[in-house]
């Protein structure tokens, strides 16, 4: 019986409860027969609001959405610095930004999410991980990155077409800035790297390019070999990456997230 339809179940009790009051109102029935079967019919129609408020509390803890992530503490201040921009972007939320440097090692060309960035790394590619609210749905965006120098020169753009899937999303460029190779024509200082979405800015990350390590290693003699392994293990985001940037970025920002 109560297993049909919410629909059909109150159709019945209307019925029987039509039934009931003609029987009642007639008066062949014995009082104690008929306040039993009175007592009856109350007993099964609480039982089926009950049941129909348990299914609906039922159905709103299974459907509730899950919590969402919390961005790191550098997409906050990207965001931040986004907020003061005409074409803000506020439909996605910013979870993680910054930049994947190609990096040459004693032991070979290495891969580091880094802030921190010499002259004489190979190249630089900037990412970000973006959430896309479920109201958005699924859909081709337009995403866009920009590198500018300490001058407001951009030296870097980047622009694709991407599905974007609610929840999140990692955005990574299929090519780098050659950093090594066109060090002579690059500004040394804070430079900054701008992530948008269809026009929309959605965060500008400050980030510093810094001279070329391999001349101050020649000033400084061995000095300059110990400034390196400083540069190298002094940064907390200058984690090596391995070959798997998607999921190698998403755990990397939820480990900052949790910090």
């Amino acid at each position: 019986m109560f297993r049909q339809s919410n629909r059909g179940t109150m159709v019945w009790l209307v019925i029987v409860g039509l039934a009931l009051a003609v029987m009642l109102l007639s008066g062949r029935a014995p009082t104690a027969v008929a306040a039993a079967l009175l007592a009856m019919y109350l007993g099964v129609l609480l039982a089926v609001v009950s049941q129909r408020d348990v299914l609906a509390m039922l159905r709103q803890a299974l459907h509730r959405e899950p919590p969402q992530a919390a961005p790191s503490d550098v997409a906050r201040e990207a965001a931040a610095r986004a907020r003061s921009l005409p074409n803000y972007e506020s439909l996605y939320r910013l979870l993680d930004i910054g930049l994947i440097v190609d990096e040459q090692r004693p032991d070979g060309l290495a891969l580091r999410r880094g802030r921190f960035i010499s002259l004489d790394d190979d190249g630089i590619r900037p990412f970000a991980i973006v959430d896309v609210p479920p109201s958005l749905g699924g859909g081709l965006a337009l995403v866009r990155f920009e590198l500018f120098d300490g001058s407001g020169r951009k030296q870097y753009a980047y622009e694709a077409e991407r599905w974007l899937q609610p929840g999140e999303n990692v955005l990574v460029p299929d090519y780098r800035l050659p950093v090594r190779k066109r060090a002579a024509e690059l500004e040394a200082g804070g430079w900054s790297a701008h992530v948008s979405i269809d026009g929309g800015v959605l965060g500008v990350h400050h980030f510093n390019l810094a001279e070329s390590l391999a001349d101050w290693r020649r000033r400084a003699g061995t000095d300059g070999e110990m400034l390196r392994d400083r540069i190298w293990r002094g940064d907390p985001d200058d984690e090596s990456l391995p070959l798997s940037l998607e999921e190698l970025l998403r755990q990397q920002s939820r480990q900052l997230r949790m910090r």
